[in-house]
């Protein structure tokens, strides 16, 4: 069935203004000033100037359990401004918001005798809840006619909405079960519910068990009048097993626990609609699991109410037991894909996120609306070379009707393999390729040969020896099998602690050179490639030596490719997928790509060029425990064929080939990346997040260092800008990654047929050329693009483009594909709770399948040239998806996709310094 539209899992206000009343507290002045005295003077020299506000993420992490109804709007608040603290839908007593400042004032960092005088006036200073009517619907337009929300209602209005769907009752599942939720607290700018208690397939007991998951965010779409609120439905399953050890396996990472008891502080009555978070982490000289602050070590254990209630190390060897209540208490772990397998499929089907919606747009429907359906755009969705479905024939018998479909795909794979040693030689400039293969074990280094074998279309060995040979008319391949050996083993550092930077270094540069050697191992027969077998996981942390194998091979100017030692029964299974996957991703280094022909022949210019910028990002904490922002240009001009794929080295300001540019990325990192490393990263990690007050004082540096990576940006920008002006270019970028070092990206701040570097102000497109359009794609992280489904008929997950609206000259378009192959097998039908019934009327339950959650890349048109059509170009960005080499859609267009997979080669590490 072909589907016309599609509807979103978004809302509007249904009037302009959406008045509530709600209890404000502010702290007075005095008091805060108190409060700030105390905090600088733990910030040791950092300017007192330069602390600006307060860290109260540990204040926001007593709220779920004290004071559940208190909302916060912010991990920091102003050490200077009159602004709110704290929201409420009711007034709060005086005791408990007491108590929780107490608390936090107590955990601060600080010179002691100047928290005690903050306390002492704390005890002594009135804290008064005032009513104030505030507009949950309230927002303004910004210069490029976009609404943006008033900055509290991103907590805010999350927060009123969970409320209104929490409170309309249960949720009728599909075996006659009703479900109720509860909230659970966000460290963003977010709302949770999760239906409570957990339960599963009530035919399997005891069984593994699942919770509804429902999400509420504010969100923002450019160009429009109306901000928006996505609603997204998921499940959350529970841990309930343990590992050979008798322990939940967490990967030296801490795992949040979902709380709910009966206790409540003085002061405070009636039932918790809120779920408590703590977290667990594992002791490994204990070899037990023990409760981590959320925030500080030193802060919670004063004031929470659940250590004495739950022993976490029995919680750690009895998942189950306490996730079915024990003395008043239910404490679930929810399950993360790092802890093996769960009898529960991930993700929601269709048939059960229709109805769950349904209930939710009965829980909104006096005060929201759903917003409009989008209807399919008129354009092809696929390009011009996009492969043909082959089909069987109508007629003739069944084994007639095989047996001619298997010869049509035999046919289409030779002529593939013919294509494909045709763009590797004009890849290589017509050098026979030679690639060499370093196996640990025999069924990989089989799979490999074989795999080669098809996708090149070579006949099979007929000998064992470590080096095989092939002549075809397009291409000459010489293949080396060579043992994986030491260049694949754990890197030379301690087991017993983790190594330190100096030390990290070292091994790597020592791996580093020992790889290089080894390409050179016979004279006058260096690999242009190498394909290394190799373990996923090390058991001594730090000790992972893939990245040292990297840049080894970038030094002896060959680049790499991995392949995970086959574990476990799954990974043995599908080894011959991995293998031609493995194969097709090293074509695919060397540029060696057959690239999406779009279906504008008449309208665009024949000598149209792609062009991907990319922000690669490596943390402190990566792969080398260096830190750094390196910006990526990828070209793509589909009329130089395969010499069209190249990078922008922007030191000698010039396109290089895509093979040459991946070696320049991996060899010349440490000389030529930006000075904009940052040890602090806007993602926290479990190392880190106990170090809320140290971390203020890197607060204004993070500042400045954001400002300096802006200008970055701008320096890296204009310059090939003003390199792209003579040629039709269609610039795409990402606008979660690139957004922070170009702010204009926001959508705040874009503006129509504008572009703004570091200017002023931004500027008319055309005085970047008259040749130059930008599109800016968006995904669904931090849920920014709405879920959906088929409007008709199954509610299915139908692939197309869908504007927003079918006004003409439309900006911002849904760019949907086809369910992954994963998912190609699952019923429309399916439902992960109850029974239902297949077409020969057999019992189906499908609690353990795997569903598609549904993800929309949103392709906003931010610049065209004057009298252009923006549909015509969102849609050759989504046929760009669709690349001819891929057994399934790409995540993003092709030159993004590239750009993102060069990032793999941006390997820091100080090679002459260690």
């Amino acid at each position: 069935m072909k589907y016309e539209s599609i509807t979103l899992t978004a809302y509007q206000p249904s009037e302009r203004r959406l008045v509530k009343p709600l209890q404000v507290l502010r702290v007075p002045e005095e008091l805060r000033a108190a409060f700030a005295e105390a905090h600088r003077s733990g910030l040791g020299d950092t300017p007192a100037d330069r602390v600006k506000t307060f860290p109260i993420k540990s204040l926001n992490a007593l709220l779920p359990l004290a004071a559940p109804d208190v909302i916060s709007v912010g991990r920091r608040v102003s050490t200077e401004d009159d602004v709110p603290w704290l929201y409420a839908h009711h007034s709060v007593d005086d005791r408990i918001v007491r108590g929780l400042l107490g608390v936090w004032l107590l955990g601060m960092r600080g010179e002691e005798d100047l928290r005690e005088r903050a306390y002492g006036l704390l005890t002594e200073t009135a804290l008064p809840w005032q009513t104030e009517f505030i507009d949950l619907a309230g927002r303004v337009m910004s210069d490029g006619e976009t609404a943006q929300p008033e900055p509290p209602l991103y907590h805010l209005l999350p927060d009123y909405v969970a409320r209104l769907i929490q409170r309309h009752g249960e949720f009728g599942g599909a075996n006659g079960r009703s479900w109720s939720f509860l909230e659970t607290p966000t460290t963003d700018q977010r709302a949770q519910l999760v239906s409570w208690p957990p339960r599963g397939d009530p035919s399997e007991s005891p069984g593994a068990l699942f919770s509804y998951l429902i999400t509420v965010t504010v969100q923002t779409v450019p160009f429009t009048s109306q901000f928006r609120l996505h609603v997204r439905t998921g499940v959350r399953r529970w841990v309930t097993e343990v590992n050979a050890q008798g322990t939940i396996y967490t990967g030296g990472r801490t795992a949040s626990v979902h709380l709910i008891t009966d206790t409540q502080w003085p002061g405070v009555s009636g039932d918790s609609t809120r779920i408590a978070i703590h977290r667990l982490r594992y002791d490994s000289k204990r070899a037990e699991h023990t409760w981590r602050a959320i925030d500080r070590p030193d802060l919670l254990p004063a004031a929470s109410l659940v250590q004495s209630a739950v022993d976490a190390a029995d919680l750690g060897r009895n998942p189950r037991k306490y996730l079915e209540g024990l003395e008043g208490i239910r404490a679930g772990i929810p399950h993360h894909t790092t802890m093996g397998t769960h009898e529960v499929g991930a993700g929601l089907m269709s048939a059960d996120r229709v109805p769950l919606m349904a209930w939710i747009d009965a829980a909104l429907s006096t005060e929201f609306t759903r917003v409009p359906v989008c209807r399919r755009a008129s354009w092809p969705a696929k390009p011009s070379n996009a492969p043909k479905k082959l089909l069987a024939p109508r007629k003739g018998s069944q084994d007639d009707r095989v047996r001619i479909l298997e010869h049509k795909k035999a046919e289409q794979a030779a002529r593939d393999a013919v294509e494909r040693r045709r763009l590797l030689r004009e890849a290589l400039e017509g050098a026979l390729l030679i690639a060499r293969v370093h196996w640990q074990e025999e069924g990989t280094r089989d799979a490999l040969v074989t795999a080669l074998c098809r996708v090149l279309g070579l006949p099979a060995p007929d000998s064992a020896d470590e080096t095989l040979t092939w002549q075809t008319p397009e291409l000459d391949v010489i293949l080396q099998l060579r043992p994986t050996g030491d260049i694949g083993a754990a890197l030379e550092v301690s087991a017993a602690k983790a190594p330190s930077g100096e030390q990290l270094r070292e091994a790597i540069a020592k791996r580093r050179s020992e790889v290089a050697d080894a390409m050179d191992d016979e004279p006058g027969s260096r690999p242009m490639v190498a394909l290394v077998e190799i373990e996923k996981d090390f058991k001594v942390r730090r000790s992972d030596s893939k990245f040292a194998v990297r840049l080894g091979c970038a030094d002896a100017g060959v680049i790499t490719q991995f392949i995970q030692t086959a574990v476990n029964k799954s990974l043995k299974k599908n080894r011959p997928h991995r293998a031609k996957m493995a194969w097709l991703d090293i074509f695919r280094q060397f540029g060696a790509v057959r690239v999406p022909q779009h279906t504008f022949k008449n309208k665009f210019p024949e000598d149209l060029q792609y062009v991907a910028v990319w922000m690669a990002k490596r943390r402190k904490d990566g792969p080398t425990r260096q830190a750094v922002r390196q910006l990526l240009a990828i070209r793509v001009r589909p009329a130089d064929g395969v010499r069209g794929v190249s990078g922008w080295i922007e030191d000698e300001r010039r396109w290089a080939a895509y093979p040459e540019y991946l070696l320049w990325l991996a060899k010349g990192v440490d000389s030529h990346a930006a000075a904009d490393e940052i040890a602090t990263d806007d993602v926290i990690t479990a190392d880190d997040e106990a170090a809320e007050d140290g971390a203020q004082s890197s607060f204004s540096q993070w500042d400045k260092e954001l400002k300096m990576r802006q200008r970055r940006t701008a320096a890296f920008l204009r310059p090939l800008l003003a390199q792209l002006r003579n040629q039709p270019t269609l610039l795409m970028v990402h606008a979660q990654n690139l957004r922070e070092g170009w702010p204009w990206l926001n959508n705040g701040m874009v503006m129509r047929d504008h572009i703004w570097v570091d200017d002023v102000e931004p500027v008319p497109v055309a005085l970047w050329g008259n040749q130059l359009r930008l599109l800016r794609m968006r995904d669904s992280s931090r849920d920014e693009t709405p879920q959906w489904y088929a409007t008709d008929g199954d509610h299915g997950i139908p692939a197309g483009l869908w504007p927003l609206t079918e006004t003409h000259g439309e900006r911002v378009f849904y760019s949907s594909t086809d369910r992954p192959s994963t998912a190609k097998k699952a019923s429309i039908k399916a439902r992960k709770e109850g029974v239902r019934f297949d077409r020969t009327g057999k019992e189906v339950r499908d609690t353990d399948k795997t569903a598609f959650n549904p993800n929309l890349l949103e392709i906003a048109v931010l610049a065209c040239q004057r009298g252009e059509e923006p549909s015509e170009w969102a849609a050759c960005v989504h046929q760009l998806r669709h690349a001819p080499d891929s057994d399934a859609p790409l995540a993003l267009p092709l030159p993004l996709h590239l750009a993102k997979k060069a990032v793999e080669y941006v390997l820091p590490n100080a090679k002459d310094d260690a």
